[in-house]
């Protein structure tokens, strides 16, 4: 294995120069700096994570907790963190937290312990009472996906507009009896949660246009949980005509119970969801569309910045706690359409 005094030898630099160059330290010329990386590459030397840790005080990887890793959402938001970690030559350091309340506390305290990390990421609040405020003691960017928090900087879709926005479409269309399925939370309380933001932005909308107000009713956040539960609903004489569901999952549970009961969309029901996931255009999905990737890409290009301004940690001052909410786009498919009489 090649050794840094290879390195420099081969450069015709000190070791020390060497050192410096490669671990990214201040005090060495572009044109220095260049020849010892173009003889460590010839020699495929690395430098080791210790050594540029030392000169420059950074890790170059980015710590990111999150619940769940399978789900579409979760696994949308670390493709833009990974995406753009590896622009900037950073490493992504993934700790699946798990649902909430089960065994996250436990794994977050060996985050702490050994979390050695320029900036983090948290994917939603999977954490309880302490563990929010004990990540400010880190001293580094820290900020959160998917949820708009007053415990550090944020990103996420503006729900509340994004449950308006597809109650609206269906009131537009003509519709006056509404039902709104609201996800299960695996990964925090309900009231803190996009569901619920969502729900009450329905809520609001058929207040307003003086809709008869089923009660909102949660089903499981998964494709097999939605469909039964959506079959069970679907298959009352009293069914709504119009269904807004508050993810493309529970959507399509409705879609695929609608299909097995034989009920026309959107002859006989409009269905509408939100995120718009790959799958939603196959099924002529209406919803409103988020780009968590993008949401990933955004945090990581704000952790560099912050990196930029202040490469030795936060400064002495408050840390940056605002939020940034993206606006829900709608995308109007086959699923959704002016009511009309049912069969029979």
């Amino acid at each position: 294995m090649p050794k840094l005094d290879d390195v420099a030898r081969a450069a015709g630099v000190s070791k020390a120069t060497a050192s410096r160059a490669l671990s990214g330290a201040a005090g060495v010329s572009p044109a220095t700096r260049a020849k010892v990386q173009h003889a460590a590459d010839d020699l495929g030397f690395r430098a080791s994570g210790a050594a540029r840790r030392l000169a420059t005080g950074l890790t170059r990887t980015i710590g990111v907790l999150t619940p769940s890793v399978d789900r579409w959402y979760f696994g949308s938001v670390l493709h833009g963190i990974a995406h753009a970690a590896d622009a900037h030559e950073h490493d992504v350091l993934l700790y699946d937290l798990g649902a909430f309340g089960r065994g996250g506390h436990e794994k977050f305290e060996r985050f702490m312990r050994r979390g050695e990390v320029d900036g983090l990421v948290t994917i939603t609040w999977s954490l309880v009472g302490g563990d929010l405020s004990r990540l400010a003691e880190l001293g580094i960017p820290v900020a959160t996906v998917g949820e708009p928090t007053p415990h550090s900087r944020s990103f996420c879709l503006d729900d509340s507009a994004a449950g308006e926005q597809a109650a609206e479409h269906l009131v537009r269309l003509g519709h006056r009896d509404l039902l709104h399925l609201s996800s299960e939370t695996e990964v925090q309380p309900i009231d803190a949660s996009s569901s619920d933001r969502r729900k009450r932005a329905f809520e609001r909308v058929s207040a307003r246009h003086g809709l008869r107000l089923r009660p909102v009713i949660v089903t499981p956040t998964s494709l097999e949980g939605s469909h039964l539960a959506a079959r069970e609903i679907l298959a009352r004489r009293d069914r709504p005509t119009g269904i807004v569901a508050s993810t493309d999952e529970v959507a399509l549970g409705v879609l695929l119970a609608a299909h097995h009961l034989g009920i026309r969309v959107p002859e006989e029901l409009s269905v509408i969801g939100v995120d718009d996931v790959p799958t939603a255009a196959a099924f002529g999905l209406t919803t409103i569309r988020q780009d968590p990737a993008q949401h990933g890409e955004d945090v990581v290009a704000w952790i560099m910045s912050a990196l930029a301004q202040h490469p030795h940690g936060q400064p002495d001052t408050e840390p940056d706690r605002s939020h940034t909410s993206y606006a829900p786009v709608l995308v109007i498919r086959s699923s959704t359409a002016p009511p009309r009489e049912p069969r029979g």
